[in-house]
């Protein structure tokens, strides 16, 4: 049973609103029009309030619904990405990949890797961009991505599936383990915020 009343959630998120409440299922909406940053708290709220459980995330525009869910489709579990500037398409795809399975390791690219993949370094250094995958409570453990051998990451960590991009479909190395392909958030990415924002 979810032992949370609407007062303690809009105490401690006034920026948003519970729109309902079960004793499995909790759906909050922010209150604001522009994109609100609160989601990492509130999971990591949740899972503090009502630890060991399977909790699931989704993340839909301003809508914001956890759930308990029993048991995972997959035990271990693996996804990588600079993580570069960090947003919302970052934190959902790491939500989707956590609802299916009981541990979640994610490979964050060094800076070394992507200076050779991209041709320039990232915007973030790698020890900080760590620390913020490392804080987000979806995440069990967070380790380099110093190459893209993905068969060494499944072999050496008992992975069970791997989660990436759909673009990712018929051009992703082969592996042992199962593919899950997620379609990115649309209308956010690294590389237009940092358009945006003018960076390199």
């Amino acid at each position: 049973m979810i032992e949370i009343h609407d007062k303690e959630l809009l105490k401690k998120f006034p920026g948003w609103q519970v729109v309902a409440l079960t004793e499995r299922r909790i759906e909050m909406e922010s209150l604001s029009s522009i994109s609100h940053d609160d989601g990492p708290k509130i999971i990591a709220y949740l899972y503090e309030l009502i630890p060991n459980k399977k909790w699931i995330f989704h993340l839909e525009n301003d809508r914001f619904v956890a759930e308990i869910k029993e048991k995972s489709k997959y035990n271990r579990m693996y996804t990588s990405g600079c993580f570069d500037i960090f947003h919302f398409g970052h934190l959902n795809i790491l939500a989707k990949s956590k609802e299916l399975c009981d541990y979640l390791i994610v490979g964050v690219s060094t800076d070394e890797l992507i200076l050779k993949e991209k041709g320039k370094l990232p915007v973030i250094p790698f020890e900080e961009r760590m620390k913020v995958v490392q804080a987000i409570g979806l995440v069990d453990e967070v380790i380099p991505q110093m190459d893209k051998d993905k068969q060494r990451i499944v072999d050496t960590h008992r992975i069970d599936a791997i989660s990436v991009g759909d673009d990712w479909k018929g051009r992703y190395p082969k592996v042992t383990c199962a593919m899950e392909y997620f379609p990115y958030t649309a209308n956010v990415s690294s590389t237009i915020l940092k358009q945006t924002l003018q960076l390199k």
